[in-house]
């Protein structure tokens, strides 16, 4: 069984696969972004993203 490493980027960043994503933080949020997005700030602060599921 293969172990993956987590997708992790920031904002601003394009988005590298459909899918939902989760901010890394103590304030979370989810969304769901197409591939080529730009990743968007949370409450206009960048923060990291980290994939969930791909869409």
């Amino acid at each position: 069984m293969e172990t993956q490493v987590p997708l992790i980027i920031e904002s601003g960043t394009a988005c590298p696969v459909s899918g939902i994503w989760k901010t890394i933080g103590p304030l979370t949020t989810t969304i769901t972004v197409n591939e080529k997005s730009a990743m968007p700030t949370y409450c206009g602060v960048k923060v990291r993203w980290i994939l969930l599921y791909h869409c």
